[in-house]
């Protein structure tokens, strides 16, 4: 079976990595001249990890032992989730050259510029005929926009900022207006912080200061698209099917993209012959529960007056680890319990489905 992945990212490479197991030797198309990595946050869990066939332990910056999540006045919600953070570019570059040592092609430099039922044609005039065609092409996606879906996304900017984190064991999320409409994050690394949020850099300025840091202290600048708006209804059309950002799997709560790419990797490679049944299995995923977008839109709509009741509510509690003894304080606001169970239950979707 011809099958032509447009897009290097890990999307691409991943799906690539899976169909090998599969015996197909897919072409992956990269309209770059070299596999590198676009900004992201790099964190991914131990359990989706694994499930990629290749051995990422070389590329993990670091260990984390879950996640913190910290509410106005610095109240904080606990979850207990292994995971790491990735290398990203030097994890991305050590798949592709695996991918390629295994029987896969790349091209760097095939820009697409059009495609038809048939054919995917280059910038350079090159027709190159496919029987299975998937478009793991991000969020700028020609495959998604040939198939007339549409798609929302949000601005992510972030710094890279020198510090030593040997006491630093959690991913943090910051869900405070004053940062950010939507969310905004510190990620450990070996020997600096990926500190960012969803908004402008002018919000990322002023978060960097509220939690101790200086201007100085960057030695990286980067800002890409974050899709937000949910897995569409459809990702497949005939022989052509949807991953990754293409197909608006990152969480839209979280913004983490990384486990959801691995998981559909997985499930697309197992159906390449029935991508129909792929959609099937993508909507029944919980990457694809409808809790995930209530969830973001309730983040959203919070006002920060809201957002520190909920806090104060939660303080000191683990995610997935409430009791009924719990909830007659939660019932002193009954307009804020129906926000609170479906930002709680989104946020445990996001933490084991979402990174």
């Amino acid at each position: 079976m011809e099958v032509v992945i447009i897009g290097g990212g890990p999307a691409g490479i991943i799906t690539g990595l899976h169909l090998l197991e599969e015996g197909i030797e897919p072409l992956i198309l990269e309209k770059k001249t070299r596999i590198e990595s676009t900004a992201c946050a790099e964190c991914c869990d131990f359990r989706s990890l694994k499930k990629i066939p290749f051995d990422s332990h070389p590329y993990i910056s670091k260990e984390v032992e879950g996640a913190k999540i910290f509410f106005p006045k610095d109240s904080c919600l606990s979850c207990y989730i292994k995971g790491v953070v990735l290398n990203r570019n030097e994890w991305l570059n050590g798949m592709a050259n695996e991918f390629v040592k295994r029987g896969g092609k790349l091209m760097t430099n095939a820009r697409v510029s059009a495609i038809n039922k048939k054919c995917v044609h280059l910038s350079n005039n090159e027709k190159i005929k496919y029987e299975r065609l998937i478009g793991a092409d991000g969020p700028s996606s020609i495959v998604r926009k040939y198939m007339g879906i549409k798609q929302e996304v949000i601005c992510g900017v972030q710094y890279k900022v020198k510090c030593n984190t040997s006491d630093m064991h959690y991913l943090q999320f910051y869900f405070n207006k004053e940062f950010s409409s939507h969310y905004s994050w510190v990620f450990p690394k070996k020997d600096c912080l990926n500190v960012g949020l969803a908004g402008k850099f002018s919000q990322l300025d002023f978060f960097l200061n509220a939690i101790g840091f200086e201007k100085k202290d960057v030695i990286k600048k980067e800002a890409g698209a974050i899709p937000i708006s949910g897995i569409p209804s459809k990702i497949v059309e005939g022989n052509i099917a949807l991953i990754g950002d293409a197909a608006s799997m990152t969480n839209p709560l979280s913004g983490g993209g990384l486990c959801p790419i691995i998981h559909a990797a997985s499930i697309l490679s197992e159906n390449i012959d029935d991508l129909k049944k792929y959609e099937r299995e993508i909507k029944k995923h919980p990457m694809a529960h409808s809790s995930l977008l209530k969830a973001k839109n309730v983040l959203v709509s919070l006002a920060n007056k809201e957002l520190t009741t909920i806090g104060e509510l939660l303080d000191g509690k683990i995610l997935g680890n409430f009791s009924f003894s719990d909830f007659p304080s939660f019932l002193k606001h009954p307009f804020l319990l129906p926000k609170i169970l479906l930002l709680g239950r989104g946020a445990n979707l996001a933490m084991k489905w979402g990174w």
